[in-house]
């Protein structure tokens, strides 16, 4: 994003953007699925080298013909649509390694890897973009995609159900649309629809504020670009720090821990919009807290009470509802910062997650929701059930 708003001199192209890279996930639902056509590790390692090719073209293409904004836009939304195809596969793993009784502890654990290394490495990229640039500093990106690939040629996935060798088009697009139904009915009469028209709205105001985060940095550093790796290294620090915190909190009522910490994470960002840098990255870095508990405490949830079979299709069919907003926030926070400027985008941000903690203060089933460990966010199925609905998909 940051070298869109570099080529193109424009929030609205950093906007368009992120408009491109969330609507991947909004059309998770139709490309996920094919995930469970393929073996867990020769999907992981296609993807990952696949990404690995698709972003060299960038360096390659900037040193050479030259590199047109509209294809890095395009590329990126190629390259997210991708990472939608793995992810199920990612998340299926999990609890296979680990066991489900400890999936909650292993989704910290492995949050907090990830924020912590996020932490070091993009506030390295931050500085690294200001001595080499940003084309340079993908390379290195597409250099880490490459290894990854490499490094799951060592792992062994044990996977329950073998991909079908051959199969016709006709036949693969049946079992296709059987596949994403079930993830669809596996999801009725369950309390997660219940909550999607609030996960939307909070994702529109992400989406508002996330595309400006560029400029937003050069303002609060007076143009110093690496300021804008130091606010997504607070992200990360803060989304690190609530993962570390969700198995020692996870006692408490889901519902009002959801209102609580939402209603902090309004004020911190507002005051992040308006203060100068270092206070600004440090309320930017504690407002993250929030989102780092609920996700581990809603992931882990569904991850425990789903079959193995199904995680993947119905973390698929509930990313996809609920990212639809942020595309649509990403555009209008895009006209929001060309129009006046970024700092509004993330002050309006702030004013959304109060509106949301008041939305589920107003509401009795979400205010009385019970720790997550007693949440029953799916209808309960007996074994026989269970077996024989899977069996009929």
């Amino acid at each position: 994003m940051l070298l869109v708003l570099q080529m193109s001199g424009s929030v609205l192209y950093s906007g368009i953007t992120f408009f491109f890279l969330t609507l991947a996930s909004a059309m998770a639902f139709l490309i996920a699925p094919f995930a469970n056509y393929v073996t867990y590790k020769g999907g992981l390692i296609g993807s990952e080298l696949l990404k690995s090719l698709l972003l060299v073209t960038i360096p390659l293409f900037y040193f050479t013909i030259g590199l047109n904004v509209f294809y890095v836009m395009m590329l990126l939304l190629i390259v997210a649509l991708i990472s939608q195809f793995s992810y199920p596969i990612e998340s299926t793993i999990m609890p296979i390694i680990v066991g489900k009784e400890n999936i909650v502890k292993a989704n910290s654990y492995m949050q907090t890897i990830r924020e912590g290394m996020s932490i070091v490495f993009v506030a390295g990229a931050g500085i690294l973009v200001v001595v080499i640039g940003p084309v340079q500093a993908i390379l290195i990106t597409a250099i880490c995609h490459l290894l990854s690939s490499l490094t799951y040629v060592f792992f062994t996935f044990q996977q329950e159900s073998a991909p079908t060798e051959k199969q016709s088009i006709n036949l693969l697009v049946q079992t296709y649309k059987i596949d994403l139904r079930a993830g669809i009915d596996y999801m009725k009469e369950s309390l997660i629809p219940k909550m999607i028209v609030s996960i939307v709205f909070i994702n529109f105001a992400m989406g508002v504020m996330i595309p400006n985060m560029p400029a937003f940095a050069l303002i609060k550093g007076n143009g110093n670009e690496a300021l804008y790796g130091f606010y997504l290294a607070s992200l990360s620090l803060g989304i690190m720090i609530g993962a570390l915190l969700a198995p020692r909190i996870k006692q408490y009522g889901f519902g009002m821990l959801t209102i609580v910490s939402f209603s902090f994470t309004g004020f911190l960002w507002m005051g992040a919009a308006v203060l100068p840098a270092i206070p600004s990255i440090l309320f930017f870095c504690i407002g993250a807290i929030s989102i780092g508990i609920i996700n581990i405490l809603m992931f882990s949830s569904i991850q425990q009470q789903v079959e193995s079979a199904f995680i993947g299709r119905v973390l698929t069919v509930l990313t996809s509802a609920a990212s639809i907003g942020m595309p649509f926030g990403s555009l209008v926070g895009g006209f929001i910062g060309e129009s006046f400027t970024a700092i509004v985008p993330v002050f309006l941000c702030g004013i959304a997650m109060i509106i949301f903690s008041v939305s589920w203060l107003s509401n009795t089933l979400l205010r009385k929701l019970p720790k997550i460990d007693e949440v029953k966010l799916f209808p309960a199925r007996d074994v026989d059930e269970s077996i024989q609905y899977e069996k009929s998909v």
